[in-house]
């Protein structure tokens, strides 16, 4: 008898939990199915970092944890539960430390939204940015919605907050020799050496000619 009503407590235990599942994903009335996915979508360039998926709720004891990949979806486990990404190195996979915080209440479900919201799909994505003061910044990048009443696709691209990683390599133009030869008529003037004053050299002459006189030679 005591084993029969354990079993009937146990039966309706997951009776319990099967319906309050199923009621939580039924959509309301007046509304319709979103679909999202949220990704990182440039791990593979930081090659020594590691993000770390971080859930916990009702459904989880404690808490759980994986490694974010590359470019695939976001998963938090059942629906109810919320996720947070950490990140640290390469020889710390499984660490999870508070100081390295990213993003917290991450939502990598749709859900539904109202019939009135034509929302049928978004993707969202974050990339990693760089570094700022030692610690790893992620931010949203690119966000893709679409339709179901025809709009055009909606793509959002968001810019990196730690400015541009890779700006457009541009090798400048030499820029010219600043050295000008000077036209002929500014070449430098070399002065004209100043030939011996004409006065001078007469009275020299003078001189020869009154000794040469006086030996009755004279000058000519």
């Amino acid at each position: 008898m005591r084993k029969l009503i354990i079993c009937a407590l146990f039966s309706l235990a997951l009776v319990f939990l099967f319906s309050s599942t199923v009621s939580a994903d039924v959509i309301p009335p007046n509304s319709h199915s979103l679909n999202r996915c949220v990704k990182v979508v440039n791990l593979n360039e930081f090659s020594d970092v590691v993000l770390i998926g971080h859930y916990k709720g009702s459904m989880v004891d404690k808490y759980e944890s994986y490694q974010v990949k590359n470019n695939e979806c976001l998963t938090k486990g059942y629906k109810f539960n919320s996720l947070s990404i950490y990140w640290n190195t390469k020889d710390k996979p499984n660490s999870v430390e508070p100081n390295n915080l990213l993003l917290e209440n991450v939502e990598p479900y749709g859900g539904y939204v109202d019939q009135n919201n034509p929302l049928v799909k978004e993707n969202i994505e974050y990339s990693i940015a760089g570094f700022s003061g030692g610690k790893l910044v992620l931010y949203k990048s690119k966000q893709i919605s679409e339709y179901n009443n025809g709009t055009p696709k909606k793509i959002e691209t968001f810019s990196n907050p730690l400015g541009n990683k890779e700006p457009n390599k541009i090798t400048p133009t030499p820029t010219p020799s600043t050295k000008i030869t000077p036209a002929p008529s500014e070449q430098p003037i070399v002065p004209t050496p100043i030939p011996e004053p004409v006065a001078k050299r007469r009275f020299w002459q003078s001189i020869i000619c009154f000794f040469r006189g006086l030996f009755g030679r004279g000058c000519q």
